[in-house]
């Protein structure tokens, strides 16, 4: 199993067509440049990734175009181009929700990729698209923000949209209240005057990101926010409150999590990225207590030593020119937390270890500043070369998604039809313990093989059938009885033949 990141950038604006704009999917670890899409450039946070493997969608909004471009796995060129009202300025996935089966004999078959259920846009003039994607039904638009969307997130389980504007304004939703559109009556004018959950107006100054953590407990559902106005905050979702405000030296253009909720990472206007750690040891009782809380202001002070501070980005010593100033774009943090993949204004992507702040690898850059940069596993379906193997080529038949409506959809429920791939009921085998521990041998093997570059299986001979070693046994049998007569046979000849050579 190996991780890889997935890049592009914003396209150069004089490429009208974006001959040069390219998106790559490169491994971390290792050398191997997976894929590579042609024509792919988005506005920053504008584009949706279902995931890396055969049968996954790219979805990316291209700049000022009323255009969604639709990706597919393993497939370079453009696969759909899909119309849509006005230009997006970002985009978000949610997935179908999680319904839990009473009857657990009954398992179903999952396949290799499965469509999202909403594609959730925001534009430049403050509205929020949501369309279906199964149907292709345009179930809500919002005029949500005064200004531009800046980015947009959903909450893990899909209860929650957040939504972050150049109006400095947050708004938190309920995705449920914008979607139910068959509770709403035809004659009741303000049934569809949705408010937001909660609004936050704290930030002076442009959204730049939005994250949330994920939980599997709404209770803990909490909020990180980036400005332009150097402060990162951190909100409660239950509780509506402000926990945390830290304050930076620059404008923070993006931030990323430690999957551990240890440490958060923004990224700096002026190439710097700061780590912000969230807990830190008391030095009186030599306990671990978190940072912040109860609304309280830190202020995070500069870095002479560099103790939290990477450093990849930023231009040489004597160079004050100020079209040569990188800001960080875009950053993601590796799935174990141990590497930082940032992306800048220039167009260059680096890995940075979060421990020693050295750079342990860089990729192929972009012709323009990095806009999305996600990080994923690879698929089994791959072989050690890094292409699709056959099993996976026959995936590549999926069914296209269906194009997006221009209006709102009919409140008539009848008029409601989705396009949905049903897996069909499989049978399982139960396994035994040994069975199991020759599989986690097999998956710890393909492991160990994914950084060394060998390529060797084990074949494991089946020594468990019954009616065989039942067949063995009675030969088994039969051959030590004839040894036996055999042998008793000798004894009483040696005996004999003694007799004579006495007489």
């Amino acid at each position: 199993m190996d991780e890889v990141v997935f890049y592009l950038g914003i396209g150069d604006p004089s490429d009208k067509q974006s001959q040069e704009s390219y998106g790559y999917i490169t491994s971390i670890h290792t050398s191997k440049q997976h894929a590579s899409y042609r024509q792919a450039n988005s506005s920053i946070n504008g584009t949706a990734i279902t995931g890396i493997g055969s049968g996954e969608r790219i979805f990316t909004a291209v700049p000022n175009k009323a255009l969604i471009h639709v990706y597919s796995f393993g497939k370079e060129s453009i696969d759909q181009k899909i119309p849509i009202p006005e230009a997006l300025t970002c985009l978000t996935l949610v997935n179908h929700p999680h319904f839990h089966q009473n009857n657990k004999d009954v398992l179903y078959k999952v396949p290799n990729y499965r469509t999202p259920w909403l594609l959730i846009g925001g534009s430049k003039s403050g509205k929020i698209y949501i369309w279906e994607l199964n149907s292709g039904n345009l179930l809500c638009v919002k005029d949500a923000h005064y200004q531009g969307v800046s980015v947009i997130k959903s909450s893990k389980e899909g209860d929650f949209l957040v939504s972050g504007g150049e109006d400095a304004r947050v708004l938190v939703w309920n995705l449920h209240e914008l979607i139910s559109i068959y509770t709403k009556g035809k004659d009741d004018e303000d049934s569809h005057h949705v408010k937001p959950y909660w609004q936050i107006t704290d930030n002076t100054l442009p959204i730049t990101d939005v994250i949330l953590n994920d939980v599997g407990v709404l209770n803990d559902l909490k909020i990180y926010t980036t400005s332009k106005d150097s402060t990162v905050r951190i909100y409660d979702v239950m509780t509506k409150t402000l926990l945390t405000t830290f304050i930076l030296p620059d404008a923070v253009e993006c931030i990323t999590k430690d999957p551990a909720n240890r440490a958060l990472y923004v990224g700096l206007s002026n190439g710097l990225i700061r780590s912000i750690p969230l807990y830190q040891i008391n030095p009186h009782t030599s306990v671990l207590e978190s940072i912040g809380g109860l609304n309280k202001i830190i202020t995070i002070e500069h870095d002479p030593n560099l103790k939290n501070t990477f450093v990849p980005h930023q231009e040489q010593q004597g160079q004050t020119d100020g079209s040569s100033v990188v800001s960080v774009t875009t950053l993601e943090i590796s799935l174990d937390g141990t590497n930082i993949i940032s992306g800048d204004s220039k167009g260059r992507v680096f890995v940075s270890d979060t421990v020693t702040k050295q750079v342990v690898k860089s990729f192929t850059p972009c012709n323009s500043a990095i806009s999305f940069i996600s990080v994923d596993t690879i698929p089994t379906d791959f072989d050690k070369t890094g292409t699709l193997t056959s099993k996976s080529q026959k995936d590549k038949q999926h069914r296209m998604i269906p194009q997006f409506k221009r209006v709102l959809t009919s409140l008539n429920q009848e008029e409601h039809q989705l396009f949905m791939d049903i897996p069909a009921t499989i049978k399982t085998d139960t396994e035994d313990f040994e069975s199991w521990l020759n599989q986690k041998k097999l998956e710890e093997l393909e492991f160990k093989n994914s950084f060394s570059g060998i390529n060797s299986t084990v074949k494991q001979v089946n020594s468990n059938n019954g009616n065989n070693n039942t067949d063995l046994e009675d030969k088994l049998d039969k051959v030590s009885k004839a040894y036996t007569e055999l042998r008793s046979k000798h004894e009483e000849l040696i005996k004999e033949h003694a007799k004579l050579l006495s007489q």
